[in-house]
């Protein structure tokens, strides 16, 4: 029995890619390590490539591999923007905060430059342009 920790996160991403090769996760876990052994080194070798033995006489893709691509694929786009609360947080921060260089900071500068031309950075409803009772 091997026992390893890793993230849930790495831990569903490696189960999803061994379910759309076609082969469980302890499956691959055992041929690296009999590998390993055999070799004697722990350096993964890239995978060797079959493109020439496969030749043109490969319909292709099976239906139920691409199903499985497709929804991997799938799981993926909707993990993309995936920010734990430390980058929320300094997001935030970055955009709310008073100081020099924050997005409010910026924002006032501009908007005071704005007010000196005799102009506003607030919006009448529908429409770009500033209203004539912001410029008294």
């Amino acid at each position: 029995m091997l026992t390893l920790w890793v993230d849930e996160s790495e831990r569903d991403a490696l189960q999803a890619l061994c379910k759309t090769n076609g082969i469980s996760v302890s499956s691959v876990l055992r041929s690296w390590i009999m590998a390993a052994i055999q070799e004697q080194t722990i350096e993964l070798a890239p995978a060797a490539s079959d493109t020439a033995s496969t030749g043109s006489s490969a319909p292709g893709v099976p239906p139920e591999m691409l199903k499985d691509l497709m929804l991997r694929l799938a799981s993926l786009e909707k993990a993309m923007p995936k920010f734990n609360e430390d980058d929320l947080v300094e997001m935030r921060q970055e955009i709310l905060s008073g100081e020099s260089g924050s997005m409010r900071y910026r924002m006032g500068i501009v908007e005071a430059q704005l007010q000196s031309l005799g102009g506003s950075i607030a919006w009448q409803s529908g429409s770009a342009k500033s209203t004539d009772s912001e410029k008294d």
